[in-house]
């Protein structure tokens, strides 16, 4: 009995310690999608600030400096940028 609770506790305590899956091609369309109201292709850094603020400290480049394209975006979300920023 004991060492089943022993090895329970240690595959929780394994799964909580690893690390969050990286967002799917079709999760960060979707996120994009919520952001990209207008469907210009872009979003104002004044409008998705903690998109941007990720972005910027995670090192990424952005054509602009007010906005984010939807390839900036989609490239940082594949890359995990935002969930990483956000542990």
């Amino acid at each position: 009995m004991i060492k089943f609770f022993a090895t329970t506790a240690a595959a929780l305590a394994i799964s909580f310690a690893a690390p969050a899956m990286a967002a799917s091609n079709a999760e960060c369309e979707a996120h994009w999608t919520k952001l990209d109201t207008t469907k210009s292709g872009y979003v104002m850094a004044s409008n998705a600030k903690d998109h941007h603020e990720m972005m910027r400290k995670a090192g990424r480049k952005m054509a602009a400096a007010d906005r984010i394209t939807d390839k900036e975006f989609m490239d940082s979300c594949l890359a995990d940028i935002f969930t990483k920023s956000s542990q």
